[in-house]
């Protein structure tokens, strides 16, 4: 029993609250958006590490990645950046570059994988489902009653 109690304060005492450090520079801006999954722009997201990038949510558009025939959904900002002319990310396989300073993020994490790493921030997710064919894509999430 002592051992059950060293171990339970243990673990209380080693949690701690996980704050996502955020670029000041992205704004939250409100937007909702349903894709159709059965439209030929949007196959790649069909499969597993398909990825597409939209032009409108956001602040300089999405990049919609499935993982696992989850699709997540994130700003298609570089993380890093004030918004620019350079600072929409391109898609490059499973991973997204920063033009602005040639930085690459994981599709499936969000994180930094080759950059400055000094002060640095993960990609922006918004909420996403999926329902059959659609997905809702906004970067607030509705309450149930």
């Amino acid at each position: 029993m002592k051992y059950v109690l060293i171990l339970f304060f243990i673990l209380i005492s080693s949690c701690s609250k996980n704050e996502i450090n955020r670029n000041p520079f992205l704004q939250n801006i409100s937007f909702e958006k349903t894709i159709n999954l059965n439209l030929p722009k949007y196959d790649d997201l069909n499969y597993n590490g398909g990825a597409v990038y939209i032009n409108s949510g956001g602040i300089k558009g999405l990049i919609l990645f499935n993982f696992s025939n989850q699709i997540f959904a994130w700003e298609a900002s570089c993380p890093n950046q004030y918004p620019s002319s350079c600072s929409t990310m391109e898609i490059d396989g499973v991973q997204t570059i920063c033009n602005c300073d040639d930085s690459k993020y994981s599709l499936a994490t969000g994180q930094l994988l080759s950059g400055s790493e000094a002060n640095s921030y993960p990609m922006k997710l918004y909420f996403s489902e999926k329902n059959g064919n659609s997905v809702r894509i906004s970067n607030w999430i509705t309450k149930l009653n």
